[in-house]
């Protein structure tokens, strides 16, 4: 496991060596991370970013976004806004910023040399679907996954084989 964290941070290191630093908007170079924004930080958001769960600040891996932790503690946590011609509530958008700490987070738990013994895939899903010790598990003592079906799962799986270290 010593070999594996120092691994697991150079690549990230390295993989984020080409990201955009744009203030307004988050955007990756193509062979770094694609998918991340659109496929796989919804995900995170969704299934691993509650509040007192990945959402909080006290956690090694954490997903930065509105309704959890944000990365300005002036930002507000839900959007007050309403759309105009609905009525409804107008999504809140995560920062360049915390977007891009999420995907860094998110690198570190990747095994380049072993992509299906990344700690991303593993802790998620269930013991008895090839999983590992998670404390996420809610109040029937369900994990986050309960099978590498679940479409969470698949969506994670699909951008971590995508991944090529440079």
């Amino acid at each position: 496991m010593k070999r594996l964290v120092p691994r697991a941070t150079l690549l990230s290191l390295l993989w984020l060596s080409a990201c955009s630093n744009e203030a307004d908007g988050f955007a990756l170079a193509a062979p770094n991370a694609p998918g991340f924004q659109s496929d796989v930080y919804p995900v995170l958001l969704r299934d691993c970013g509650f509040p007192t769960c990945h959402g909080a600040s006290e956690r090694l891996f954490r997903v930065w976004g509105p309704g959890r932790v944000r990365l300005d503690p002036l930002a507000p946590t839900f959007n007050t806004d309403v759309n105009p011609v609905t009525g409804e509530p107008k999504p809140q958008e995560p920062s360049g910023a915390e977007a891009k700490r999420s995907l860094e987070s998110a690198l570190g738990f990747i095994d380049a040399k072993n992509p299906k013994r990344s700690l991303l895939l593993r802790k998620p899903l269930s013991a008895e679907a090839g999983g590992t010790g998670h404390l996420g598990v809610d109040r029937f003592g369900r994990n986050v996954y309960r099978s590498t079906d679940s479409d969470g799962y698949l969506s994670l799986s699909r951008w971590v084989f995508s991944l090529k270290p440079e």
